[in-house]
């Protein structure tokens, strides 16, 4: 009998930090309660649906974990992947066509069945446990899914690689999630412990991501002057304060009209806080 509490407790967390981080505002270029970013084709509402649409995905992605934890690690990823797959369909489904959350299907079922596996073998929900096993279910993806797929395969992700050897979010699993590991999470936990709203706490922590990973759909829409530019407007909203003042507040707008006026949306990033998010409510509710 699997554990079906475990599987509830972490399909809930994933669902609620997609809808978190949609609402979290403002997030230049990305869809919030503010408008829609560098996106005409979603809204929030879009969002909305699709993460709700996902909730039954997160729960197998554990589900899958607990019946099979004692696979070689290879074996369980080609059972996620196949149901995440599937979950690529029923997102579709409820946007009508519009992808909203194609890679957070990937980042966040990856960090459900982490996180579950990280509850079967060690009892223990740190986040530092769950990107470890985030990363042995991630082994050798890179080489698997972008050094020996055919040019006839090719997608936006692996064009980058090609192009500039960026293995984007494939190597950030792979390595065991760096980005959330040495920093979203532990600064998320400082601006909370300091008394700063999860909202705005949120908007600081997408700027440190930001600045720490080379997000593909920025490249894909920018190229890399886009990325520099994206990780030096960043690091001034941080510079500044970020929505701890009202120069950091203002740096944020500027960032967002300067963001939809390039075309700009760091959609990578989004995914990766939606991750952070996803880790605090598996421990904090």
């Amino acid at each position: 009998m699997i554990n079906t509490e475990i599987c509830t407790k972490i399909s809930k967390a994933a669902v609620k930090a997609l809808l978190y981080e949609v609402n979290v505002s403002p997030k230049p270029g990305l869809v919030d309660r503010f408008n829609t970013g560098a996106h005409k084709d979603m809204d929030i509402f879009t969002f909305i649906e699709s993460a709700l649409a996902l909730e039954g995905y997160f729960y197998d992605c554990c589900r899958i974990t607990l019946e099979n934890h004692e696979l070689d690690f290879p074996d369980l990823f080609r059972l996620l992947k196949k149901r995440g797959i599937a979950a690529d369909g029923e997102m579709f489904r409820a946007t009508s066509g519009v992808n909203t959350h194609k890679g957070a299907i990937f980042s966040l079922g990856l960090m459900s069945s982490a996180a579950a596996m990280a509850h079967v073998n060690d009892s223990d929900f740190s986040y530092v446990n769950i990107c470890k096993y985030a990363g042995l279910l991630s082994e050798s993806l890179v080489k698997r899914d972008l050094d020996e797929k055919k040019a006839a395969e090719m997608t936006h992700g692996r064009e980058i690689y090609n192009r500039y050897h960026i293995s984007g979010i494939r190597g950030e699993a792979e390595a065991g999630f760096p980005t959330i590991r040495d920093h979203s999470y532990p600064f998320l936990l400082n601006l909370l412990k300091d008394g700063m709203t999860l909202n705005d706490a949120s908007v600081n922590v997408l700027m440190k991501i930001i600045m720490n990973t080379d997000d593909t759909n920025l490249i894909s829409r920018g190229g890399l002057d886009g990325l520099e530019f994206a990780k030096f407007s960043a690091g001034n909203v941080l510079r500044a304060g970020g929505m701890s003042t009202e120069e950091g507040i203002k740096e944020v707008q500027e960032m967002d009209r300067t963001f939809i006026k390039r075309n700009l949306s760091p959609g990578g990033s989004a995914d990766l806080l939606a991750v952070t998010l996803m880790i605090h409510f598996i421990n904090n509710g």
